[in-house]
């Protein structure tokens, strides 16, 4: 932005959202096209644009509307009157972690194409030279900086603009003057780190020292991997004596997190992964720090040393950011294994468990269930249960992959929506084909019904939907029951009353027929059966008795089942 002239870009994704200041630019014309081009990619968006006048007499902007458009009028502009106040006011502040985080992200592109971190900017004068050089490369960071700090403040953009730039050139200042002067601590050649990091423990004990000493360690070192290594020897050559040795691992610690807070430094340390699954496992490893899981196995040989490293528990700001590139990667659109929907729930349930137990402040049990469930509801896309039903050989094969998933589910939604599929399929006329006339026996086609009910019963699914579900395998049942006879061929015969009696319980207790209106209709056949076999003084005689025994046995046990289903 140039002189007292700049626009504001406000924008709102819908009307349940609140106004926020987009972006700033000093072209009118890039201002309405990115007004545009933000309610083209959002129908149910609003934009306004204003132009930002700074009058030198009562030293406040004054706002014109230039363009509003959209579903919502903006309303009225509120001014603000605010000082623009920023956290970090002098050099040494650009070097505390939140700091450096945000010169990680606005200048992210800058540092990935040159391969360098925040920490070596803040310490090597060919750096800053270079980013100079790079004509807007610093304008739009330092942008990007007054238009957020501006959404969270009651101040205006060109305020934080004018601190950002006096704060940007003190600390520029300050990194000619100290390489002139000759105060940035080399970093000898041949020299090992040991003795570096303890002789300026010994003369200074300053972290910016060190810092800068690691930062020309680091400048023959062109790419990522390069740098992890030689950050990784650093740490393997550690001062001895305990004040010393703190202070040097603490600052490898934060230079190696920060080499693999970059997508490119990530990539780097875990090399390329065939998929989104491989990537995860290899983060859970570090996250673990199980430096010889079989994940790692073709992982670069930083992969295996930074995890032995984070097993120590003595990199915490590497096992930090592990932590939160976990996070990141779960919560991505992408599938763990594209190939295979089967391989893709077997990696979910193997990471769910794995990181669950692993959860710490660093990896919250809530994040991770958070992350998993928005997963879980990416398993359940149309077009993944597609690919997960295709070649099943019927409907009761569906069924068994689809309640194959539950348990791999997190989240009472996405169980109910699973709930939803099985009861399509169980509800058409494909499902009453096969298990009411299909191939098999009755009794055959009635213990399968049975067991996917059991698996049903056993789930965790909400209530409604578990009880709505037993009842769909039930309903098909008993019209397995119905057609076939096959309690009628039960009853037949001259067999005592008791047998029949026991005969049919033990069908509905054995897994033979489903819980509901069939274990009904056989506990009622074999309650008939039992009172004429006391009305023929069946149960006088010592087996008898014995055989009323058992059949009592089993009546308690079928009541406990449908209480227990109920």
């Amino acid at each position: 932005m140039s002189g007292n002239i700049h626009y504001e870009v406000f924008f709102k994704k819908n009307r349940k959202s609140g106004w926020a200041l987009y972006e700033a630019r000093d072209d009118r014309d890039s201002a309405i096209k990115l007004a545009h081009d933000l309610l083209a990619k959002n129908k149910d968006g609003s934009a306004r644009v204003t132009k930002e006048i700074f009058d030198d007499g009562e030293r406040k902007f004054r706002s014109v509307p230039v363009l509003e458009a959209g579903a919502e009028a903006f309303g009225t502009v509120k001014e603000k009157t605010g000082e623009a106040r920023l956290p970090c006011l002098t050099p040494d502040d650009l070097s505390k972690p939140h700091a450096r985080d945000t010169i990680r992200r606005v200048l992210s592109g800058w540092l990935e194409r040159v391969q360098a971190i925040p920490m070596e900017l803040l310490h090597r004068v060919d750096l800053v030279e270079d980013l100079e050089a790079s004509d807007t490369e610093l304008q739009h960071a330092v942008q990007k900086v007054a238009v957020a700090s501006a959404r969270e403040n009651d101040a205006n953009v060109q305020g934080f603009v004018k601190q950002l730039n006096e704060l940007v050139q003190k600390a520029l200042g300050r990194i000619y003057k100290d390489a002139r002067d000759d105060r940035l601590p080399s970093f000898p050649k041949k020299a090992s780190f040991k003795d570096v990091a303890g002789e300026i423990f010994a003369r200074d004990r300053r972290a910016y020292s060190l810092r800068a000493a690691m930062a020309d360690r680091l400048k023959s070192e062109r790419k990522y991997a390069d740098k992890l290594e030689a950050l990784l020897e650093m740490s393997e050559s550690l001062p001895e004596a305990e004040d010393a040795r703190a202070f040097a691992l603490a600052e490898v610690d934060s230079y190696i997190a920060e080499v693999i807070s970059f997508d490119a430094g990530r990539e780097a340390l875990l090399g390329t992964c065939k998929d989104l699954g491989e990537t995860l496992e290899r983060l859970a490893c570090l996250f673990d720090g199980d430096h010889s899981a079989g994940a790692l196995s073709l992982a670069p040989r930083a992969s295996k040393r930074l995890a032995k490293k984070i097993g120590t528990r003595e990199f915490e700001a590497c096992r930090t950011e592990v932590a939160h590139a976990l996070l990141r990667e779960l919560e991505r659109p992408g599938r763990l294994r594209p190939t295979s929907v089967r391989e893709e729930v077997r990696l979910a349930r193997d990471l769910a468990s794995r990181l669950v137990i692993a959860a710490d402040s660093l990896l919250p049990a809530d994040a991770l269930i958070k992350a998993f469930s928005a997963r879980s509801a990416r398993l359940l896309q149309p077009e993944t249960i597609d690919e997960l039903l295709r070649h099943a050989r019927d409907p009761g094969e569906e069924v068994d992959r689809l309640l194959s998933l539950e348990e791999n589910l997190v989240g009472e939604t996405n169980k109910s929506k699973l709930a939803g599929y099985v009861r399509s399929i169980m509800g058409n006329a494909r499902a009453d084909s096969h298990f009411v006339r299909g191939e098999g026996k009755p009794l055959e086609r009635l213990a399968a019904l049975t067991a996917l009910q059991t698996r049903v019963l056993r789930g965790s699914y909400p209530k409604a939907d578990k009880l709505e579900l037993a009842a769909s395998f039930d309903t098909l049942g008993m019209k397995v029951v119905d057609d076939s006879k096959i309690l009628n061929m039960v009853e037949a015969g001259d067999r005592p009353a008791l047998d029949k009696a026991t005969a049919l319980l033990r069908l509905a207790t054995g897994g033979a027929l489903p819980l509901g209106r069939c274990t009904q209709d056989a506990q009622a056949r074999a309650v008939r059966h039992l009172k004429a076999a006391v009305q023929n003084d069946e149960t006088i005689c010592e087996e008898g008795r014995a055989k009323l025994k058992g059949i009592q046995a089993l009546m308690k046990q079928l009541e406990a089942s449908q209480a227990e289903a109920a």
